[in-house]
């Protein structure tokens, strides 16, 4: 297979898989507005963070250990890449019952923290310890799904993301509405996708295609560590943006209350799916930057990192149409009381908060592409800088200036920035292959 037939299998397939987890809340988010309405909205808002958290250990272990499972297969290291999955399998476990533990004992607190208000107290509650209690079922579908992708097998990881995605959807509707479930049957919904994505994945392992399995005595604290150093601008990534929101969420109450907070839902659940389009690119693309590097074949590897601009350029162009044609429209969808002070907040938001896409694209193809190459450290800085670093003075500084309009160009304000030095970044010597 060529190196264009690759990458466009690749990176089509990760998009696909991509977009087919980010319809996990925005499933959530059309059918609990439409059934719960403003309150509704707000109390998933405020619970999307700890998704976010627990996401973010999910990719931390799994794109960390697939990247060295790549490089390690490559250059013929057999043991070790076997090695290397059943440390990632293994923690990703460990951690997921981690969470498990705070959706059984401290949710309460969280909840309160999180900034939910009476008349969404209880929604958010019910939501968080669902997502906390099956949180080790969302990690190990992350970690199995970028072991697969790694394997081989793009397209068997695209069809586990899209089945969890479809169950997700269909019984969205039949536990809000024929069953009258609530936010509880949302939820019960969407902790249930990631075990149909894993059951899908499993016949990767069935069909005997895998290069991988765990093995006795295979973990190893060493391979661990090695695997979070690459892995951790994307846990970065995920745990800054849940604290972004928590923080966004705080700032809006304060200047358009919860109005404002629905509003800031329907923009935060669409830049989910704009993220899941950048990501599915970085992400496709993270085996291929992998491979080429272990075999030191630089000119394949520049090749694939320029045509994943491109990509990234045409998705940009796409989303600028929707986001500035159509705020109205899209807002509108998610606004079924027909909210007023809502649907304007948000169509001004839409209009200043996503000039920040093309910028978002190519920071987080960047960081994908350092943490492939093995700049770990590149990587990090990148992410922590658009994360939080950044984000927050200007959050804290513009809407102090200009109020709601403040709030919408911090997020843009950062992404320019990071661009900026990512480019200076770029420059720098690639590490030799570890």
């Amino acid at each position: 297979m060529s190196r264009e037939r690759e990458f466009l299998e690749y990176v089509l397939s990760s998009m696909l898989a991509m977009i087919g987890q980010s319809i996990y809340i925005l499933a959530d988010t059309y059918f609990v507005a439409k059934g719960l309405g403003a309150n509704g909205l707000a109390a998933l808002n405020l619970a999307i963070p700890i998704y976010n958290f627990i996401n973010g250990v999910g990719l931390m272990i799994g794109i960390g250990g697939a990247t060295r499972f790549i490089i390690s297969r490559t250059v013929g290291d057999a043991e070790r890449s076997r090695r290397i999955y059943t440390t990632a399998a293994i923690s990703g476990v460990l951690a997921g019952l981690c969470f498990s533990l705070l959706g059984l004992f401290f949710v309460d607190p969280l909840t309160v923290l999180l900034g939910a208000k009476a008349e969404t107290y209880e929604m958010t509650k019910i939501y968080l310890r669902m997502v906390l209690l099956f949180a080790p079922a969302f990690i190990s579908n992350s970690i199995f799904s970028a072991f697969v992708k790694n394997d081989g097998g793009p397209k068997l990881a695209m069809l586990g993301m899209i089945a969890g995605s479809v169950f997700n959807t269909i019984f969205d509707y039949i536990f809000i509405f024929p069953m009258g479930l609530g936010i509880f049957g949302a939820v019960l919904a969407t902790v249930f996708s990631p075990v149909m994505g894993i059951l899908v994945l499993l016949l990767h392992l069935i069909r005997k295609k895998s290069s991988f399995y765990p093995v006795k005595r295979g973990y190893r604290f060493e391979e661990l560590r090695r695997m979070l150093s690459l892995g951790v601008s994307s846990l970065i990534s995920e745990i800054t943006t849940g604290i972004v929101m928590i923080v966004f969420n705080i700032i809006i109450l304060r200047l358009a209350g919860n109005a404002g907070v629905a509003a800031y839902g329907v923009l935060a659940n669409i830049i989910l799916v704009v993220i899941a389009v950048y990501n599915g690119i970085a992400q496709g693309s993270q085996p291929l930057f992998g491979r080429f590097f272990a075999s030191h074949d630089t000119e394949k590897l520049h090749l694939t990192y320029r045509d994943a601009l491109i990509a990234v350029g045409l998705a940009s162009a796409v989303f600028y149409v929707a986001t500035m044609g159509f705020p109205a429209q899209i807002t509108a969808l998610f606004n079924h009381e027909n909210n007023a002070e809502m649907q304007r907040l948000a169509v001004e938001g839409f209009r200043l908060y996503f000039t920040s896409c093309v910028f978002l694209g190519f920071n987080l193809l960047t960081i994908m592409y350092f943490v492939s190459t093995a700049r770990d450290k590149q990587a990090q800085i990148l992410s922590l800088l658009r994360g939080i670093v950044l984000v927050l003075p200007f959050l804290l500084l513009f809407s102090a200036l200009f109020g709601m309009t403040g709030v919408w160009i911090a997020m843009p304000a950062a992404e320019i920035v990071v661009t900026g030095i990512g480019i200076r970044m770029l420059r720098g010597k690639e590490r030799k292959a570890a």
